[in-house]
């Protein structure tokens, strides 16, 4: 486990980018200060021992309705998956910070909320990544998990070799080179036509040096840590490689996706997923694959719901199948937003924060078609924009090689431009996370129970517990989720003391509540054909009960929480 030393809980407001021991430090000191709010857990450790930290916002104390922390509806959140997405921690810990300003500054409607549901949080899922990155390490996509077993490993190795503390792009002139210096403007390089000159070629390529190198071939090393950690998560898992990566030998073989499966399954009232990552500006939603396992009900209800959780925000709502792929015959497989749809029956969502691509004002019709294939005009366009800042962009300085000799060193400084937005945009960026974690928390299920009892003469009383839905989702979170078990069910369970007899089983179950919102996206979809459910959204259950006494009610309403009531007959 690492140790951070202790320091004071203040809120964070995205003034800038944060380690990994900041997060650490920001959980530790919070749940110990204000343990009223606040519960921290440690469900795990990464490959290199630092903890994974979960924190629980909900009062600790019973809530209006009785309820206790755990058994409230859910939401979740979650970043720091692929280690370069500084931007992902940085909005988890600005929505926990701006939530408990509100509470500390006894915002009442917030308190009220916030005692009758919960938010679960897990900041960052790749700590030792994250922290490598932040310290400025070559790439590394998630984890410090070492690449495929036994492979030697040869070529070009991504570092810092002038000392300048990031990893840049490097060049030097050959006829054999792909690339051109562009005539318009220096720091740019634009691909190689059979016009230009062979003398005017370059090879491009990141900042580094040969590891094994045999002298002669100029080719890239296999990625020292190549897991991809969102890719090694259940749903749809099967062997996956590309960009050098791959998802792991098995689905859950890394300690950091198998401590965040076990921690989402450890709640069961979670209702609602939001995962944080960088970048296009969009929120992306089911299908994952042509084949989905999921109902078209399940899949119009989620493009509903990301519609909703978006407005305000300026993101787009992308369906991964067929809009959102790298390759159109090759499904992404493994990611973990994808199962906690397919596998708990939860609607989950990969928020991909910061548009680049729209701050340089470049409209584009597919933002993977762009980042795969730019147009050498627009890529330029692109670039452009962002050295507007001279510190973002540096030109081309000679450099002294070890092994090539005079080569080149320079370009964009892509972590805090293209793959995060620049410091001074960062408070901007989680304040629409923010917006959307807001939205997307007023969506969960909200049961509301009530209980009647009708005297029938006798000592006899009918006794009907009723069980309403008003949220936006259904008390399974999807369909899905109640057709493979995977959510809760809904039951009602009647404890007598001594003195009652009852004539009915005391222990019923009942079916799933529709929510309001896949009512809208079923039979309420058109106005003028509208119609009601064939579930609709409350249940009830009777029971018949014979003398006086004391009567218990436990229900449970699958993600939507569960309660008791206790009355004397």
């Amino acid at each position: 486990m690492s140790s951070v030393p202790a320091m004071s809980w203040t809120p964070y407001h995205a003034d800038d980018y944060v380690d990994f021991n900041y997060v650490e430090n920001f959980c530790r000191a919070l749940a110990a200060e204000h343990p009223e709010w606040v519960e921290l857990t440690v469900v795990g450790e990464s490959g290199r021992g630092r903890p994974l930290l979960l924190l629980t916002l909900s009062a600790k104390d019973l809530g209006a309705d009785g309820s206790r922390r755990g058994e409230r509806p859910a939401l979740w959140l979650d970043a720091g998956t692929h280690a370069s997405e500084f931007t992902g921690v940085s909005a988890v810990l600005f929505a926990i910070s701006t939530w408990m300003e509100r509470l500390l500054d006894a915002d009442a409607a917030l308190a009220r909320w916030f005692s009758t549901h919960e938010v679960v949080a897990m900041p960052c899922i790749s700590p030792d990544g994250v922290q490598a990155m932040y310290e400025g390490a070559p790439f590394v996509r998630s984890s410090l998990s070492p690449s495929v077993g036994g492979q030697v490993r040869g070529g070009l190795d991504a570092c810092d070799i002038d000392g300048d503390g990031a990893v840049r792009m490097m060049r030097w002139k050959h006829p054999a080179g792909a690339f051109v210096e562009d005539e318009t403007w220096a720091p740019f390089m634009r691909p190689r036509t059979l016009d230009d000159d062979a003398k005017d070629a370059f090879f491009l390529c990141d900042e580094g040096t040969f590891v094994n190198w045999d002298g002669v071939r100029w080719t890239s090393a296999a990625r020292e840590f190549g897991v991809d950690l969102n890719r090694n998560f259940p749903g749809g898992w099967e062997p996956f490689s590309m960009f050098g990566m791959h998802g792991g030998r098995f689905p859950l073989s890394e300690p950091e996706s198998r401590a965040v499966v076990d921690a989402f399954a450890a709640h069961p009232r979670l209702a609602c997923a939001l995962t944080m990552h960088t970048y296009t500006g969009c929120i992306l939603t089911q299908p994952y694959r042509k084949d989905s396992p999921l109902s078209k009900g399940d899949i119009d209800l989620m493009e509903q719901l990301a519609v909703d959780v978006a407005e305000g925000t300026g993101y787009r709502v992308v369906r991964v199948f067929p809009d959102f792929m790298y390759d159109k015959e090759r499904a992404i497989v493994g990611v973990w937003a994808d199962t906690i749809s397919t596998v708990f029956g939860v609607p989950g969502f990969t928020v991909e924060l910061w548009d680049p691509i729209g701050y340089a004002a470049i409209e584009v019709q597919s933002p993977i078609d762009f980042l795969m294939r730019p147009p050498p005009e627009q890529l330029r366009q692109f670039l452009r924009k962002f050295a507007e800042d001279a510190d973002n962009v540096v030109a081309w300085r000679p450099f002294e090689h070890p092994q090539l000799g005079p080569v080149e060193i320079g370009g964009i400084e892509y972590l805090r431009t293209i793959r995060n937005p620049p410091t001074k945009l960062l408070a901007d960026e989680c304040a629409k996370a923010f917006k959307m974690a807001e939205r997307a928390r007023q969506a969960l299920p909200e049961v509301q129970a009530n209980l009647a009892t009708t005297p029938l003469g006798d000592g006899v009383h009918r006794v009907r517990l009723t069980l309403e839905n008003l949220g936006f989702l259904p008390t399974s979170g999807l369909e899905r989720g109640s057709t493979i078990g995977a959510s809760p069910p809904v039951w009602a369970r009647l404890h007598l003391s001594a003195g009652l007899v009852c004539d009915h089983p005391l222990e019923r179950q009942l079916d799933h509540l529709d929510g309001w919102g896949n009512v809208r996206t079923g039979s309420a979809r058109n106005a003028v054909y509208a119609g009601l459910p064939a579930r609709g959204h409350r249940q009830f259950v009777e029971w018949t009960v014979h003398g006086k006494g004391r009567l218990e009610i436990r229900w449970n309403a699958g993600r939507a929480g569960c309660n008791t009531i206790v009355i004397e007959l």
